[in-house]
């Protein structure tokens, strides 16, 4: 599947009746009038890369959400592609869907901390999706590597190999979890966690989801999810907490019983 398709389907949990073909559709008419341009750039990443980002963010407008960046519809395809706005993950996703219409060859690129994308593979040229898809240079990587990593020289080649759909449905729905979590919207962050929970099997997002299921009174969910968590976690840091997150979700249970 694709990363758009992937998104897409993310987003369908918050809009049930989400029509996909017309999400695509969307996507069709932004890359049409480009295809033929396209074409007379040739092979050089560097002009594709110029050229691309100047038709998307200066003629489309648009940009990442520096006003709202915890707003859960930053992580909805089809919100990003409606409003032009957008993190840089999802802001990657519609370069990638834009860029296959029109035969650039895209990847996503998993930088610690901000998405980036690459142009022309191996060799190529990296671009910030969310600052106006600006080519970076290695002075630009170098001050993104200062914000995003403890300490610059960690900048590792690992940080700027392409990531597979997967990984990006994973860091997307991380992403929606977050912003969820910051609103206390349990109820939308708990089906994030489950669909992380089927994605990955990862301890900690079931632990997440067995807390979001106790603060909507959801007692037997709470329970088995925490349960399961400290059967293999039970010398976990945060373990603690979790235990009594656990006693009262049973204390819960048991008034409920009397």
């Amino acid at each position: 599947t694709t990363p758009e398709h992937l998104a897409l389907l993310i987003a369908r949990d918050e809009y049930p009746l989400l029509n996909l073909d017309e999400c695509r559709e969307q996507l069709d008419q932004v890359a049409a009038p480009i295809c033929a341009d396209v074409k007379s750039l040739g092979d050089d990443p560097e002009a594709q890369a110029h050229w691309f980002s100047s038709y998307l963010y200066d003629r489309l407008g648009f940009h990442g959400n520096e006003d709202d960046y915890y707003d859960p519809r930053n992580s909805y395809l089809n919100d990003v592609i409606t409003r032009r706005t957008g993190i840089p993950i999802t802001l990657a996703v519609c370069l990638m869907a834009v860029g296959r219409r029109a035969g650039i060859d895209i990847e996503g690129i998993g930088f610690p901390g901000h998405f980036l994308v690459r142009i022309g593979g191996a060799d190529g040229v990296l671009l910030d999706p969310f600052f106006g898809g600006r080519v970076l240079n290695q002075e630009s990587l170098h001050r993104l590597a200062a914000r995003f990593l403890r300490n610059p020289s960690e900048l590792k080649p690992e940080h700027l190999t392409p990531v597979t759909t997967r990984s990006i449905g994973v860091r997307m729905l991380v992403n929606l979890k977050h912003a969820h979590e910051r609103r206390q919207d349990h109820a939308r962050a708990l089906v994030v966690c489950d669909r992380l929970v089927d994605l990955t099997q990862t301890a900690a997002f079931r632990r997440d989801r067995g807390l979001h299921a106790l603060a909507l009174g959801s007692r037997e969910a709470s329970i088995a999810d925490l349960q399961a968590y400290l059967k293999d976690h039970g010398s976990a840091a945060d373990a603690g907490a979790v235990r009594k997150a656990l006693q009262r979700a049973q204390a819960l249970r048991q008034s409920v019983l009397q």
